[in-house]
């Protein structure tokens, strides 16, 4: 079977994931023919990836690194497709998935995100909002907006200078200060 290393390389990504979310990443690449064969394919790859011990079989069909503790419930699945956009861009991307970081204020991000578009960086951090109350995202943005140790903590994680960075929101709610996830996508495409 061809392609486990890429496959390995998109979960490293993603922390964990499903047959459907690698195959359709595979096919954008066009390592593999779109649907069931993608599906198929990535199964076998995920597969292999569990018997040779990159990778543990999770619940509900998923995937995931050994030290990922998620059950891939809808937050985490959601989270998941969002990333998957994400590499889609086919931009030069490291991904922080659910990551406490930010032990100092307490917080713990769905994602950050680091893009790089030739020799442009663009940092962002990503929630994923299908069930959580706007009161608890506004305190999530506040403390991060106002946090002084920010650009210096997400300096030392991504090895680069950040000198700045969004909030993106993805899912029911939204609130001041954040950009909407699939707009903002748009407008990292031009």
């Amino acid at each position: 079977m061809a392609h486990e290393e890429t496959v390995m390389e998109l979960m490293n990504h993603l922390v964990i994931a499903d047959k459907h979310v690698i195959g359709d990443l595979m096919a954008h690449k066009e390592l593999w023919t779109k649907g069931t064969s993608a599906v198929n394919n990535s199964y076998k790859a995920l597969n292999l990836l569990v018997d040779s011990g990159k990778l543990v079989k999770g619940e509900n069909s998923s995937f995931r690194l050994p030290e990922c503790r998620s059950t891939y419930q809808p937050h985490a699945r959601l989270l998941t497709i969002a990333l998957a956009q994400i590499l889609k861009l086919n931009l030069n991307a490291k991904i922080f998935r659910e990551v406490n970081l930010l032990k100092e204020v307490g917080l713990r991000p769905d994602s950050l995100v680091l893009l790089n578009k030739g020799n442009q960086y663009l940092m962002f951090i990503l929630e994923i909002c299908n069930n959580e109350e706007k009161t608890y995202l506004e305190q999530k943005i506040h403390t991060l907006k106002n946090w002084d140790g920010a650009l210096q903590a997400f300096s030392l994680l991504f090895e680069t200078r950040i000198s700045a960075f969004d909030i993106v929101v993805s899912g029911d709610i939204s609130a001041d200060e954040t950009f909407e996830f699939n707009s903002y996508l748009e407008e990292v495409k031009k």
